[in-house]
């Protein structure tokens, strides 16, 4: 937002000078929601709230216990309350000019938007990578099938280690292509040339037409700041871990139920309303949980870009209509009693149920289109020094040894 050069305002430079950090510092603190930020009249510098700098000041060593603050610079993605850009391209610029999955993810990595083909699925990565996941049991979850295949990849990729910015996007292009071609088909076969046609045939039993939308789920999702994952795949990469380890470092964070998760519960709210009726299926889960999924952000406080963007798109769809009045009556009743900005779980959940797919649908598309995010930012984190990462334990003895 442009605002006058009240005097009022202070630069960058003054704010860190307050605080005692680098002006590098101060940006990452807006990119993770713990200060605003409004663009100063020329357009190019940012502007702070003294008062707010004061009030984080003071509050600097106060923060909640157990709660480990790690600042990382980064040039990839800008978040802020209402807001999301990709190398200083706004997320709904992005989406307005019908980008491709593919097209957003060589943004992330080169920061340069230009055309990208199709993505191949190499037939020798294939032929290691599909025996491997059918061999798993039939318990084995979605994001298990993916880790397996990953595994599977870099065993019989003789340049895993290969971590040129050339090194990286080839194997993240052929890897994820290779990824999504090893997960089940839902209903037809058949072969698109975007990977999100592709991916939609393999987990959407409607809609054949309506691929689009899980594009526009894998843009809004390609990468969202310092998430936890997204630090996962840091962390990984400062040892100068290849891109496989990259990615299963990302996994293994989103196959925790507190980070990717959250759709599966939103899809599951959906299909217990359409049996129980809204009012039921919103009162159990929140007797059970004591919260709604999809509500709330701890960035996103007044509105999450990416919950909007994809949600507007879904109320114009042509999936199917009984489901679409049971996403509008939740999303109702819900806007009615809780006054929380809904967060993109929520659009991602209405995206799976509307679209007849699993539940999990909804984590593997996030890490599918997160992967893009975990590669660029292991590729910058490539610059760094290594291991830079280094908390410092403080040895606490157990009560009955003290």
């Amino acid at each position: 937002m442009t605002v006058d050069d009240a005097p009022s305002r202070i630069s960058a430079a003054e704010a860190a000078s307050r605080l005692g950090v680098k002006r590098e510092t101060i940006y990452a603190y807006v990119s993770r929601g713990l200060l605003t930020s409004e663009r100063h009249i020329d357009g190019k510098s940012s502007t702070f709230d003294p008062a707010e700098i004061e009030r984080f000041r003071r509050g600097k060593n106060d923060r909640r216990p157990g709660r480990l603050e790690v600042s990382v610079a980064s040039a990839i993605t800008e978040v802020t309350d209402g807001s999301v850009s990709y190398r200083g391209h706004a997320l709904a610029d992005l989406v307005r000019a019908g980008h491709h999955y593919e097209e957003i993810a060589e943004l992330l990595w080169t920061g340069s938007l230009g055309f990208a083909g199709a993505w191949p699925t190499d037939e020798r990565v294939h032929a290691a990578v599909q025996p491997a996941v059918d061999a798993l049991v039939p318990t084995a979850t979605a994001i298990d099938r993916m880790m397996a295949g990953v595994v599977a990849a870099a065993a019989s990729d003789p340049f895993r280690d290969d971590r040129s910015v050339h090194g990286v996007t080839s194997s993240g292009r052929i890897l994820t292509s290779t990824i999504v071609e090893a997960l089940p088909l839902a209903a037809r076969s058949g072969r698109g040339t975007q990977l999100a046609e592709r991916l939609w045939r393999r987990l959407a039993r409607s809609g054949s037409d309506q691929w689009p939308l899980l594009n526009l789920a894998m843009v809004v999702l390609a990468d969202h700041g310092m998430a936890t994952s997204t630090l996962a795949a840091r962390l990984a990469a400062s040892t100068r871990s290849g891109p496989h380890a990259i990615l299963l470092a990302g996994l293994g964070a989103v196959a925790g139920p507190l980070h990717g998760a959250a759709s599966r519960v939103v899809h599951e709210l959906f299909s217990d309303a359409e049996i129980h009726g809204p009012e039921a299926a919103l009162a159990t889960v929140i007797q059970r949980d004591g919260k709604v999924p999809g509500i709330g952000h701890f960035i996103h406080r007044s509105s999450d870009p990416r919950h909007d963007l994809l949600m507007d798109q879904l109320a114009d769809a042509d999936l199917d209509p009984p489901r679409m009045d049971v996403v509008a009556s939740i999303v109702s009743l819900t806007s009615e009693r809780i006054p929380v900005a809904p967060n993109v779980d929520l659009a991602l959940g209405a995206l799976t149920y509307m679209a007849d797919m699993p539940p999990d649908a909804g984590e593997v598309i996030f890490a599918i289109a997160r992967s893009a995010g975990w590669l660029a930012h292991a590729l910058e984190e490539y610059e760094e020094t290594p291991i830079r990462f280094r908390p410092v334990g403080r040895y606490v003895a157990a009560p009955e040894a003290r």
